[in-house]
């Protein structure tokens, strides 16, 4: 019998691959820790997250030595602006004028591309990928069921910027595909949808990297997914579009072509998921602000389907959810479980 396998992950996947590694120089759940080691693109230098680079972020409050707490408490602040902001362009009377506070506006252009760079910094940080890496419970799990002569279809769609499952799949070879944005012509058993975006996805224009700026205006560029496509190397070059969606931002407001893309994708996917199917879920927030989109995901699974959640301190509201709409529902606390339900 051929079974689907759709994985979902979040920040707490990449998490738990940095604590396997023991890399606490990485720090993905304080976005704003390491930024005044970042490097500026034109110069080389640290110092991204500063007054010089980043003078709206920086009057709103960002520092590399905020506690998590108001790391993601400004970021929400930011991005909830900017989701109004965008849900409401081209929706505003033409007898009454628009005028958004422009701070939240240049804040959150700066922090777009404070958020490509920081993730580009820490990819750099791990110049390649361990051997021990095999040894990692995520690793023989995809490994295996890549294997397993039953699975046919494996379906990840990550929620993260990051770039180090592609880069683990590539170096093990382990056949994968990116979908909407890689090589359409590649047909393999495991498919990688990113709807908020990839510091890999990289956009058609190529500008000189000497004109590197943070463009303060209102305009949200966007592009189609044909508009992109996907590289690991060189990815601090710059280019005319920034394909990411920064936390909390919602992308059904954003309306961003290629993130809309990828999302449909996605939904289709699970759609086609039946009651011999398996649902795994890792590491994520299910803030408010995401909700819709994940529901979105949900239910359109088969109620029937075998969902695994694995998270050491799973989000309340999101167990209930789950629990609301599937039969089969269990909750693992720590991904060494895996180890004991290898297909």
């Amino acid at each position: 019998m051929q079974r689907k396998l759709l994985i979902v992950l979040g920040n707490g996947f990449t998490i738990d691959f940095l604590n396997f590694l023991d890399r606490d120089d990485i720090d993905v759940r304080n976005l704003f820790s390491k930024g005044s080691e970042v490097p500026w693109p034109t110069s080389g230098k640290p110092g991204f997250l500063s007054f010089k680079h980043c003078p709206n972020l920086w009057n709103l409050g960002a520092r590399p030595n905020m506690s998590v707490g108001d790391s993601w408490a400004l970021i929400e602040d930011i991005i909830t602006c900017v989701n109004v902001y965008a849900s409401q362009q081209g929706k505003t009377p033409a007898n009454r004028s628009y005028q958004p506070n422009d701070i939240y506006i240049y804040a959150y252009k700066e922090l777009l591309q404070y958020i490509k760079h920081l993730f580009i910094y820490y990819d750099k940080k791990i110049e390649s990928i361990p051997e021990k890496i095999k040894e990692w419970s995520w690793f023989k799990f995809l490994q295996n069921s890549c294997k397993d002569s039953e699975i046919n279809e494996i379906t990840v769609v990550t929620y993260n910027y990051d770039i180090w499952l592609e880069r683990i799949l590539k170096d093990f070879k382990i056949p994968f595909n990116v979908g909407q944005v890689g090589d359409k012509s590649q047909d393999t058993k495991i498919t990688i949808l990113k709807p908020h975006g990839s510091i890999s996805f990289i956009h058609k224009e190529k500008l000189d990297l000497d004109s590197y700026s943070i463009k303060l205006d209102r305009e949200l560029l966007d592009g189609a997914s044909d508009d992109f496509f996907v590289e690991y190397k060189n990815l601090e070059n710059n280019y005319l579009v920034t394909a990411l969606i920064p936390p909390a931002g919602e992308s059904s407001r954003f309306n961003h072509t290629w993130s809309g893309q990828i999302r449909s994708t996605a939904k289709a996917k699970a759609s086609s998921l039946g009651e011999d199917d398996e649902l795994i879920i890792c590491g994520l927030s299910y803030w408010y602000v995401d909700r819709a989109e994940l529901d979105e995901l949900f239910v359109s699974c088969d109620f029937l389907a075998d969902v695994v959640m694995i998270n050491p301190s799973p989000q309340r509201t999101l167990t209930a959810v789950l629990t609301s709409i599937f039969s089969n529902f269990i909750v693992y606390t720590n991904s060494k479980t895996l180890d004991k339900i290898l297909s």
